[in-house]
């Protein structure tokens, strides 16, 4: 009997050092890539003092006149990264997030970016990426502690990466940033933070802080009198050479719109704007819409009114030429692949462009 338990002792022990291992090797992760961001940043501000830089024509990724002003920000399709901070997680990590859902829901979080800085200059001008609390600090992660593999996981270090770019390159097409906030699997890490108002309003001051001038904010875009939808419905869209050098971030829409909304409901004060989806365009704040399904007259009735739209190319790593057809017959202005030149981990004959391989084109 004696013999028996300290037999089940062990066992136990042995389970709890193992399972400590792997929290401190997943928590390891998150630790090389700060650094390795901090690192990054660092050397980005000696590269754009250094000969080696040379400013961006951002002629050669479109099949439009930068210049025409009769050209406007909704007139004009992207190529847009999808969860564009990501790192290629651990096997270990897939094999529990597999375990908490399915197999192929796990292998189809098998993929990772290159910096934003290689993204930018690769000509991608629209990214989407997670935002959370952890502890007082914004991170940029996709599932905690599992997959939670970042090319930038400060949120304060990537904007500076960001403006780095933008100042460096102010001739750059207007760059889209949809920025989900996410409040799921937090019981998988326990520092990770409760969003409400006072934590939006800390994002708001972080944006601007970082980023300035550099923003095109709702409050750019209003009319003495009007909300954002009706400005949309009667100027419109500001000409896409009007924004040039400029940095526009979505809120993605979802379980803080109502509260983000609530921070200042004329939009005049704030950095974001606010996304919606396709059964909320009489919202006020509605500008920018996210219809992921690529389902092409519900989309060309929503560009056909004004609005800019986000629809998804492909998803959980499946691509059909179909689907590829489809976005770009709807008109959306935003197309999110997982496909783009963006990926760290694919060959370059395995690259998605636009027609004439092209990141951004007019539509017609």
């Amino acid at each position: 009997m004696f013999k028996a338990i300290k037999i089940l002792l062990i066992l136990i022990l042995s389970v709890v050092i193992l399972f400590i291992g792997l929290v401190l090797r997943f928590y390891a992760i998150k630790i090389i890539d700060v650094n390795e961001q901090i690192k990054h940043v660092s050397q980005l501000e000696s590269y754009y003092q250094s000969s080696d830089f040379t400013e961006l024509d951002d002629a050669v990724f479109t099949d439009f006149d930068l210049s025409d002003p009769s050209i406007k920000l909704n007139d004009i399709k992207m190529l847009a990264s999808h969860n564009s901070y990501k790192s290629n997680g651990t096997v270990l990590g897939r094999f529990f997030i597999g375990l908490g859902s399915t197999p192929e829901e796990a292998q189809a979080l098998k993929y990772g970016y290159k910096n934003f800085t290689d993204q930018f200059e690769a000509g991608i001008r629209s990214m989407e990426i997670d935002i959370r609390m952890r502890k007082t600090e914004f991170m940029l992660t996709h599932v905690p502690l599992v997959d939670n593999g970042s090319i930038a996981p400060v949120f304060s270090l990537a904007l500076e990466e960001i403006e780095l770019f933008s100042g460096n390159n102010p001739n750059h097409v207007p760059i889209i940033i949809l920025m989900e906030i996410k409040d799921d699997w937090m019981i998988l890490d326990h520092a990770l933070q409760v969003i409400g108002s006072d934590q939006l309003d800390q994002l708001n001051n972080l944006i601007e802080d970082k980023l300035g001038d550099t923003l095109f904010t709702p409050g750019d875009m209003l009319e003495s009198g009007k909300t954002l939808n009706e400005t949309i419905q009667t100027t419109g869209w500001p000409s896409v050479s009007d924004l040039l050098g400029k940095v526009i971030f979505v809120l993605h829409p979802g379980n803080f719109t109502e509260t983000y909304n609530e921070l200042d409901p004329t939009l005049r004060s704030l950095p974001m704007f606010l996304g919606v989806y396709p059964d909320q365009i009489s919202e006020p704040y509605a500008s920018f819409v996210v219809h992921n399904d690529p389902d092409v007259a519900a989309i060309s009735a929503l560009v056909s009114q004004g609005y800019i739209v986000r629809t998804r190319i492909d998803a959980d790593l499946v691509y059909e030429q179909a689907n590829y057809d489809a976005a770009l017959e709807s008109g959306a202005q935003i197309l999110s692949s997982d496909y783009t030149i963006g990926r760290s981990d694919l060959g370059v004959d395995e690259f998605i462009y636009l027609p004439n391989d092209k990141m951004m084109i007019l539509s017609t």
